[in-house]
C-alpha cells in the first residue's frame, strides 16, 4: 500500500481506520506513515495526523525512535497545519519520552497550553502530557499549574475545563509535596 496515495485517495473515518491499522502492522509501515506526516503536502501531512493521532496510542513505543522530529513538527511558528501538533500532543499522553527528551517535550506541551490562539483541542492533550512529564519532577508542578489556570482563564470550553479538572489536583498535590506548608 503506498499510504501517500491512500490518504489522498479519501477522506472518511473508514479509510483513516484502515490506515491507521495498516500502519500498526510494522513499524516499517509505521515509519511511512511518519514519510507523509513529514514530508507530504500540507493536505497529506494533515491527514497523516489524524492517522497518527489514532495510531500514536496504539503503538507509542514506535514513535519514540522519531521522537525528535515529532517535536520538532509542534514547534510554535511552524507553518504546519493544527492537526500536526495536536496528534503530537495526544501521543506525548501515551509515550515514554526518554530522559534526555523530556525536558523539550514538556516546554512543546507549555508553549502549546499558553498559546491563546491553539485550538482547544491541542490545549487538552497538552495539559495532560505536561503532566504526565511533570510526574517525577514535582518542581515543575507550579509552572505547569499557572499556565494551566491562565490558559483557563482565557477561555469558556468545556473540553478544557474538564481535563483540567482531572489534572490540576494532581498538580496541587506535587506541588504541596515540594513546597509543604
Amino acid at each position: 500500500m503506498n499510504i501517500r496515495t491512500e490518504l489522498l485517495r479519501e477522506h472518511s473515518a473508514r479509510q483513516t481506520r484502515r490506515l491507521t491499522e495498516y500502519a500498526c502492522s510494522h513499524p516499517a509501515c509505521f515509519a511511512e506513515l511518519l514519510q507523509a506526516f513529514w514530508y507530504g503536502t500540507p493536505r497529506g501531512q494533515q491527514l497523516a495526523a489524524d492517522v497518527l493521532a489514532m495510531a500514536g496510542p496504539q503503538r507509542p513505543q514506535w514513535l519514540v525512535p522519531h521522537l525528535a522530529g515529532l517535536l520538532a513538527a509542534a514547534q510554535p511558528g511552524t507553518n504546519h497545519h493544527p492537526a500536526v501538533r495536536r496528534s503530537v500532543a495526544k501521543a506525548l499522553q501515551f509515550m515514554a519520552v526518554p530522559e534526555e527528551w523530556q525536558a523539550l517535550a514538556f516546554d512543546t506541551c507549555l508553549a502549546m497550553l499558553a498559546a491563546p490562539a491553539e485550538p482547544v483541542a491541542i490545549k487538552v492533550y497538552a495539559l495532560s502530557a505536561a503532566a504526565r512529564l511533570a510526574a517525577p519532577y514535582p518542581e515543575l508542578a507550579g509552572e505547569l499549574l499557572a499556565a494551566a489556570e491562565q490558559a483557563l482563564s482565557t477561555t469558556a470550553s468545556a473540553a478544557l475545563r474538564s481535563r483540567a479538572a482531572r489534572e490540576l489536583p494532581k498538580l496541587r498535590r506535587m506541588l504541596r509535596e515540594v513546597l509543604p506548608d
